[in-house]
């Protein structure tokens, strides 16, 4: 039977529960943009403060060409499990030391990029300054891959779902 034709009651509760499911459906969408957004400001906040200690904590292997306490200071990244390489660069470019040590060298930049952050195909990626006062000794290259943004979007999706459907049962119901 056409909604035209259909007994007021009827017509009256398909349009509540159309406007309860688009206000939801919006709020769902909403809240889904403020998490993707915070999350990778986020994201930035930690690799940078992580950036600077390392960078911070490499002058003296830069400074002293000692690739193998680089490499020591870089292996501290193994408590960061988003952290899927990183490497320093000397002050001419050339790859001093990197993480995971087993990665082959062309996995990663061939020379240091413009100093900043990127996101680029899942992952998020820094180049920072190694600096000893007042000169530039080096580049601190990271990537942290963005799988935990992903697994928190696939939780949220499971929890709208479930209101979702909550919703519709009490709403028919």
């Amino acid at each position: 039977m056409p909604l035209r034709e259909a007994p007021i009651r009827r017509r009256l509760m398909t349009i509540i529960l159309t406007t309860c499911a688009a206000v939801l459906l919006l709020t769902c969408v909403s809240f889904f943009a403020y998490e993707y957004f915070s999350f990778r400001q986020s994201t930035v906040t930690n690799l940078s403060t992580l950036g600077s200690i390392l960078a911070s904590n490499s002058t003296a292997a830069l400074t002293f060409t000692n690739s193998e306490d680089a490499t020591e200071i870089l292996s501290a990244l193994e408590a960061e499990p988003n952290i899927k390489a990183a490497a320093l660069y000397d002050e001419n470019g050339k790859l001093f030391a990197q993480y995971p040590a087993n990665l082959q060298a062309d996995a990663f930049p061939a020379v240091p990029e413009a100093d900043g952050y990127r996101f680029e195909k899942g992952y998020l990626t820094a180049f920072k300054p190694v600096v000893h006062e007042p000169n530039r000794i080096g580049t601190l290259y990271l990537k942290s891959d963005m799988d935990a943004m992903y697994e928190r979007f696939q939780l949220y999706g499971c929890i709208v779902v479930v209101v979702v459907a909550a919703s519709l049962l009490l709403e028919i119901g």
